[in-house]
């Protein structure tokens, strides 16, 4: 038997029953296995080796071993009596790629699964919220919206400010998250136009509990300038 991995001319079995190969080197694979009766051979062997260790894992796993427990050894398994190469000369090497893919997708199908199980992102979901004016500043002003779409691990949020007065020279409008029991904010970022969109963590989103627009002169300082003119809680 030849090593599995890709020596001397020979495929990289261990790769093509693992998926680690890219579409091009499987299909050279197929193409040598047509004329290699020894790597149809040890295909048969990496089959069927991995399909023991999925076995050995899913037995001990159904078996509910305590975690931390040492596992017991794995038994020896005694080598593989000679065979008569007759019967993979016989063999399409078409079958015997096939049959390494269905273990292949089998074994990948579980990964999935199992990933699936532990990763719930939540289902989307979208709300308005309203921006009333707040200050003098904004008395001219209609309410703009913020418009939340979250997933449960993201946050797009999109600011509608349409109905703001033209900011001055040397100011502009910037957008802030707000904890109205502690005033703590983050600043989000300039406005610009009438629409403005953020990308926002969906944690960072929960902290706090409303969207602010201040007035802010073009100073170099980030702080809030206390000239809020619009907010709304969502």
């Amino acid at each position: 038997m030849t090593d599995l991995s890709e020596s001397e001319g020979h495929a990289d079995l261990v790769g093509l029953v693992r998926g680690e190969l890219g579409t091009a080197e499987v299909l050279d694979a197929s193409d040598h296995l047509a004329t290699c009766t020894e790597c149809r051979g040890d295909l048969v062997d990496t089959v069927v080796g991995h399909a023991l260790l999925a076995r050995s894992a899913r037995t001990e796993e159904a078996a509910g071993r305590p975690l931390g427990e040492p596992a017991l050894p794995a038994p020896t398994l005694p080598a593989p009596a000679p065979r008569d190469a007759s019967w993979l000369r016989r063999t399409s090497p078409r079958a015997l790629l096939a049959a390494a893919v269905v273990v292949l997708v089998v074994a990948v199908g579980s990964v999935v699964a199992l990933t699936v199980g532990r990763s719930d992102p939540g289902v989307p979901t979208a709300r308005v919220v309203s921006l009333a004016p707040i200050t003098d500043a904004a008395t001219n002003a209609v309410p703009g919206e913020a418009r939340i779409r979250r997933d449960g691990r993201t946050a797009e949020l999109t600011i509608v400010t349409d109905g703001l007065p033209v900011a001055g020279g040397g100011e502009f409008y910037q957008a802030w998250l707000l904890d109205p029991d502690t005033n703590k904010m983050l600043a989000l970022g300039p406005l610009s136009g009438g629409t403005s969109r953020f990308q926002v963590d969906d944690d960072l989103l929960t902290a706090y509990s409303a969207v602010d627009v201040s007035l802010e002169a073009d100073d170099g300082d980030p702080q809030h300038a206390a000239t809020s003119v619009l907010r709304g809680s969502y």
